[in-house]
């Protein structure tokens, strides 16, 4: 997508759009399908983050004004120079638009009263696997170590998910209601599909998974919103919690996701991050007694094993030795 038309959604979603911005707006948004599924799916994105405008009195008055341009654009149409069917096509996108906005918008236009939510929280602890079957029909997977949050009133509005930990998400298709998972200042946006995220708050990064269908992730926070990236099926994306630099690239997307099925999967990692995998995995403490080591990266994958098994294969491939006294594990240099 061009930048300028990202742009302009973003100022759209904030309710700061100028009227001639929202004439070429409706007019991008009115000439394709593909465009009209940017538009919408970027638009959740923001949404999905809060970005959008805190007071409701400026939020009317913001919105009115672009109504009365859509009217207007409707019974007068901008003269534009060299393209005369543009005024045809800006009625068109005027109209769809329209028809669209009461959909996505229609609880952000009445002012209600703050309440107090009510949420519902879900643990799961070291050494287990949990599956948690949403209201909506949605299931969730927990690996160790591991917690979710929801509204009791999950099933109204937006289905919103805070996490912190891993999850793989089944997520069961509703076109009007956007499901949405919070880590941190990062928001992932889908209607219906299959993903995986790590959002551990001892990594650096939140990485998300794609096993089916098609989401939408934003960085926000107050100095900096990066760009809404979409991520297809076997697509990762790695988003730093701290500047919002995200990493993107094809995976096999079968392998993050098999803690599932109690196998452990890692992929050129330091032996320090692999351990804290190992010790929510099994429920142990583990300590490296080596700086050298712990910055060791390797490479390899165990179905079903033993931690014995699992620390032989770790000792060899970092030329390091281990013992193991009830539920702890040292690791030191040979």
């Amino acid at each position: 997508m061009d930048e300028r038309y990202y742009k302009l959604i973003e100022h759209y979603s904030k309710k700061t759009i100028g009227s001639e911005d929202l004439t070429d707006l409706l007019i991008w948004v009115g000439s394709s399908e593909e465009n009209q599924q940017i538009f919408r799916e970027t638009l959740q994105a923001f949404e999905a983050a809060d970005y959008s405008l805190n007071k409701a009195v400026n939020q009317q008055k913001n919105w009115s004004a672009i109504q009365q341009h859509i009217e207007n654009s409707s019974v007068h149409p901008p003269i534009v120079k060299k393209i005369s069917y543009r005024k045809y096509l800006t009625i068109a996108a005027a109209i769809m638009v329209i028809a669209l906005l009461p959909v996505l918008y229609f609880n952000n236009f009445h002012s209600k009263e703050q309440e107090v939510i009510a949420y519902h929280e879900i643990y799961n602890p070291r050494g287990q696997k949990r599956l948690v079957t949403m209201p909506d029909g949605s299931n969730i997977y927990l690996n160790g170590d591991s917690k979710i949050r929801y509204a009791l009133n999950f099933n109204t509005d937006k289905r919103i998910v805070y996490l912190s930990g891993e999850a793989f998400f089944d997520v069961q298709h509703r076109s009007k209601q956007p499901f949405i998972v919070k880590t941190g200042k990062v928001s992932t946006t889908v209607l219906g599909t299959s993903f995986n995220i790590n959002a551990y708050p001892s990594l650096k990064d939140v990485t998300i998974t794609v096993q089916t269908g098609k989401v939408g992730v934003l960085f926000k926070n107050k100095d900096k919103t990066a760009p809404v990236q979409f991520l297809l099926p076997n697509e990762q994306l790695s988003v730093n919690e701290n500047n919002g630099q995200a990493t993107k690239k094809h995976v096999n997307a079968i392998d993050f996701d098999s803690w599932r099925e109690y196998k452990i999967f890692f992929y050129d990692k330091p032996l320090s991050e692999i351990a804290e995998v190992i010790a929510r995995e099994y429920d142990l403490d583990i300590e490296i007694r080596s700086k050298a080591l712990k910055s060791v990266k390797l490479t390899a994958k165990f179905d079903k094993c033993s931690v014995e098994q699992i620390m032989n294969v770790i000792a060899k491939l970092s030329n390091s030795k281990y013992t193991i006294y009830e539920n702890k594990v040292i690791i030191y240099e040979r």
